[in-house]
């Protein structure tokens, strides 16, 4: 099981050169049903809001039917179980960073991400 950040979602769906290849490898194996990426509800916002910005080529119904179009991508709540979690994370100052790797956590899972406070960090383990 992954989670992903923001851009390396976004990433994907716009085949976005700067993606890693270990990313592109999870999230097209996602594509085909063989592992699980989470998506946490604040990457969601998030992607709402670079559509509507205009930051990228992508209307936000795609990646809501990139998410609905199969099992293997599961959105994450921003739940009082994650927040609780955001307590312990103190090495990550920025708001919705700290959400992605609080629900990593929680989940124990690996998280895909290019942002090197995370990586540097080592909270979670990280993918890219």
């Amino acid at each position: 099981m992954y989670v992903t950040d923001t851009h390396g979602f976004i990433w994907f769906i716009t085949k976005d050169e700067r993606l890693g290849e270990k990313a592109k490898e999870i999230f097209r194996s996602c594509d085909k049903g063989n592992v699980i990426v989470i998506i946490s509800s604040i990457v969601l916002f998030e992607c709402l809001y670079i559509c509507e910005k205009n930051k990228v080529d992508l209307e936000f119904r795609q990646i809501i039917e990139k998410i609905e179009g199969t099992f293997n991508y599961l959105v994450y709540p921003l739940d009082e179980e994650v927040v609780l979690n955001c307590q312990s994370i103190k090495e990550i100052v920025e708001p919705h960073d700290r959400i992605v790797v609080a629900t990593a956590k929680l989940l124990n899972a690996k998280l895909i991400t290019k942002d090197d406070k995370i990586r540097i960090s080592r909270i979670v383990e990280t993918i890219w």
